[in-house]
């Protein structure tokens, strides 16, 4: 099958503390599933690159084959799949430990990256659109040139990790990163700290000065699309039970490369895609994509915007 979008990022297993005191184990996690699920609830031509170890099928293979997502992009070449503690504080603030050891961030850093390399069998003229949620200083934004030049239709969604948005020492690279790349999306927080803003509206201004479209992810206030001087706002989609937000802003952010280039307007963006992370969170773990697009959910959902 020839895919039109690819969606590039790391597997994890998150053992989650809530802040609640509850805890589940076991659980699927990591940017590149909840991305997968941000394109894959409107269309089956999307396929997922990323990588594990030889425990990867014990934990994902079930859900891989549950919703028909095609394993040819999984790649193994770490010694096993990483395993973290994610704790989430009653701010919605997150931190993440490695259950296998600090050092075992840069084992999984150094071998588990998206790289043209690991894309290449999947890029061609039909390809449309790649989401990747790279570190700022990895190498495939030295590759970005070979990337288009074999799929010359391609659009490119750039997540910068909060670890960058946050970290000073890197923000001159993520603006030359973000000249390389079509879309970018940041919540709120991270471009406060990025753009050196304490305001939604700073924030908002600052974006329209840089002049690259961008997904502003605002939690449960929604999200808006930035471009051309021009920003689109939509509020949040409320599920009736928001079981597991964990995921939503790479969900959100995949989506809104897909309707950026499927959609009429910037409000398909924000609107479908505050759609996918409210599908997202009402699911225990990443949603059950093949029923949603078989289904249509998604029509269903647009009514709470009507």
């Amino acid at each position: 099958m020839s895919y039109e979008y690819l969606v590039g990022g790391i597997s994890i297993i998150n053992d989650i503390l809530y802040s609640d005191g509850k805890t589940k184990k076991g659980n699927l996690g990591g940017c590149g599933i909840f991305a997968y699920g941000g394109i894959g609830l409107f269309t089956d031509k999307v396929i997922m690159i990323s990588s594990g170890g030889p425990d990867y099928w014990d934990y994902y293979g079930s859900y891989f084959d549950e919703n028909l997502i095609d394993k040819q992009g999984i790649y193994f070449d770490l010694p096993y799949t990483h395993l973290t503690l994610l704790k989430y504080e009653e701010d919605g603030k997150w931190s993440e430990k490695s259950l296998y050891g600090d050092d075992y961030f840069a084992l999984q850093s150094e071998n588990n990256r998206t790289s043209y390399k690991k894309l290449s069998p999947f890029l061609s003229e039909k390809t449309k659109g790649l989401y990747i949620d790279s570190a700022a200083q990895e190498k495939i934004f030295e590759e970005i040139d070979m990337i288009r030049e074999k799929a010359p239709n391609i659009r490119i969604m750039w997540e910068p990790p909060t670890f960058s948005s946050k970290d000073p020492s890197l923000h001159e690279r993520i603006l030359d990163n973000l000249k390389k790349v079509d879309y970018y999306s940041m919540n709120l927080d991270e471009a406060g700290y990025f753009f050196g803003c304490e305001t939604r509206q700073e924030i908002i201004e600052a974006i329209k000065e840089l002049n690259i479209p961008c997904f502003l992810r605002q939690g449960e206030e929604g999200s808006s699309w930035i471009e051309n001087s021009e920003c689109v706002c939509a509020q949040a989609y409320k599920p009736d039970e928001a079981i597991d937000v964990t995921g939503c802003g790479n969900c959100s952010s995949a989506s809104a490369l897909y309707w950026r280039i499927e959609g009429n307007n910037s409000e398909d963006i924000v609107i479908n895609s505050n759609i996918a992370a409210g599908y997202n969170a009402s699911s225990d773990g990443p949603a059950k994509i093949r029923k949603g697009r078989e289904e249509k959910i998604y029509l269903k959902m647009k009514d709470f915007y009507k």
